[in-house]
């Protein structure tokens, strides 16, 4: 269970030691400024619809990146869908939003490894129709615009209905996972898809509400995404990498109740 008590950037500066990492050229001025869509708990959320800044494992690692730059962080917030194009026009300097590493996005964009995922199936608590990617056969499934879970799980799975003479998927687009989950509990969708610790924070924090119905096993990992230019992409990986030798990431998988293992990742791939 996550501790209520969060990394603060404080914290995440001061687990650093040693000399500092070299900065890419997007903070010369001594700003991160940091996509995300402040709507993704435990990754990037704001505990209370008026706070100013968003709070998470996200925000916690954007903090720790903009210490070891001798930076500070500005969030600029946005849906889902609109991650990459805040970032392609210059308005912030990286995404940090649990957005998965694919090779359809780096070919514009560089992205950097952070954090393993997987995908689950959410259905209300009650539903006993739906136990496995099969049972989806006929139902509707509510999804947050932008995410790469039709092209991932529902296209291949409808192909395999198509063949075996069954009814397919429907999918209904929201802005928000948030928007996903509220059609679920209403009964206009039977399901919805999220990144695993999503939904077993979702879960947690909704009592009796939801439950996970299915876990794709997967080799799906976070990445931090950014304009292309010079040596930026290897600054952040080494920064990544300076992060993890001093115990940054196994302190966040405490903080969040997490598996350190989930942190465990190939930040040269």
């Amino acid at each position: 269970m996550m501790k209520t008590v969060l990394i603060s950037a404080a914290l995440a500066a001061g687990l650093a030691s040693g000399a500092q990492a070299a900065g890419p050229s997007f903070v010369s001025a001594g700003t991160l400024t940091v996509c995300t869509t402040a709507n993704f708990p435990p990754l990037t959320f704001k505990k209370d619809p008026g706070d100013a800044l968003p709070v998470g494992i996200d925000i916690d690692i954007a903090n720790a990146l903009a210490g070891e730059w001798n930076a500070t962080t500005a969030f600029t917030t946005t849906d889902f869908a609109g991650l990459l194009p805040t970032l392609g026009s210059g308005r912030c300097d990286l995404i940090i939003s649990g957005i998965y590493i694919n090779e359809e996005r780096r070919q514009t964009y560089d992205g950097a490894r952070y954090m393993k995922s997987a995908t689950v199936l959410v259905t209300k608590a009650g539903n006993q129709d739906i136990s496995d990617p099969q049972s989806l056969s006929g139902k509707t499934v509510a999804l947050e615009s932008g995410t790469y879970y039709v092209e991932e799980r529902i296209d291949p799975l409808n192909a395999e209905f198509k063949t075996a003479g069954k009814p397919a998927v429907t999918v209904q687009d929201y802005p928000t996972q948030q928007a996903a989950y509220q059609q679920v509990l209403v009964g206009r969708a039977d399901a919805t898809l999220t990144e695993e610790a999503e939904g077993a924070y979702r879960v947690a924090t909704t009592t009796d509400q939801f439950k996970i119905a299915y876990t794709w096993q997967s080799d799906f990992t976070y990445g931090i995404y950014m304009r292309r230019n010079g040596d930026d992409l290897t600054r952040v990986r080494d920064t990544l990498k300076k992060l993890s030798q001093d115990g940054f990431f196994a302190t966040l998988a405490e903080t969040y109740g997490l598996d350190p293992a989930v942190f465990e990742v190939d930040y040269d791939s």
